[in-house]
């Protein structure tokens, strides 16, 4: 049976844009052809329902439960007008606190039934911001994570306790993304610092999938409550993260590769 990729999106601290950088990256991906689940897992308080203007994200509490399987817990998220042009979501009703007290028993769940989760190439988990137990748990057994910062010195410094601590619980270096970056060069200079550090005291650091641009039109899209690429299709930031999902599929191409070389031979 194939079984999904599991990549975690997380920041080490709030404010970095994490969640908007989670639907665009599952719009644009799904546009190159993958089958794509997104799942909020934020569990205290998801809020990728209200990022997309959207009056349900599915059924979560459902699904954890036992009573609804997947299939029927999860909601179709348009991005275009083709049945194709879009994504799957998966979350708990935004503002209902009903994961308030979770402990990791139940994300450990959770984990395991999207990995069963067949009819999907990648299921993308945006975890909630921050560096508690539970979120590096979800980080720690995805396929891979995606860590979204800012050029801000505080995120930054919270960005390198994320590494330090992801890499003590057994997970992968993760790939790094600068959100919000006035240029491409701010972008890298802010990669580079959090390079340097993690190099002097982790002795490894972050791979860069790319920075997204400060753009009017990521705000706009929050405001409305519409798809960034739905609303936007040739923004700038809207652009950046397709070309992060390029890469980001490309570099699990060349992680693979040595495998179906041995397989090969």
């Amino acid at each position: 049976m194939k079984t999904p990729k599991l990549t975690a999106i997380g920041s080490g601290k709030g404010g970095t844009g994490k969640t908007l950088v989670a639907t665009a990256l599952a719009a644009a991906l799904a546009g190159r052809g993958e089958r794509i689940l997104l799942c909020d897992a934020d569990l205290g308080l998801s809020n990728t329902t209200v990022h997309l203007g959207l009056p349900a994200g599915g059924d979560l509490i459902g699904l954890l439960a036992g009573r609804t399987a997947l299939c029927e817990a999860v909601v179709r998220v348009k991005n275009g007008p083709q049945a194709k042009d879009g994504f799957d979501l998966l979350s708990a009703p935004s503002g209902s606190g009903a994961f308030a007290n979770f402990d990791e028993s139940v994300a450990a769940r959770l984990v395991s039934k999207l990995r069963n989760a067949e009819n999907y190439d990648r299921i993308l988990l945006d975890l909630s911001a921050g560096v508690d137990a539970t979120t590096m748990g979800f980080a720690a057994h995805a396929d891979e994570t995606l860590l979204v910062m800012t050029p801000d010195p505080a995120a930054l410094t919270d960005a390198y306790a994320f590494v330090k601590i992801l890499l003590r619980v057994g997970g992968s270096r993760p790939l790094a993304i600068v959100n919000m970056a006035e240029s491409e060069a701010e972008a890298r200079r802010t990669n580079d610092a959090l390079t340097k550090t993690c190099r002097a005291f982790l002795k490894t650091s972050p791979d860069y999938l790319g920075g997204i641009p400060r753009d009017f039109h990521a705000v706009a899209a929050i405001r409305q409550q519409r798809a960034l690429a739905l609303l936007f299709p040739q923004a700038p930031a809207t652009q950046a993260v397709e070309a992060i999902a390029r890469r980001l599929c490309e570099y699990g191409a060349r992680r693979h590769a040595p495998d179906a070389l041995q397989r090969a031979r």
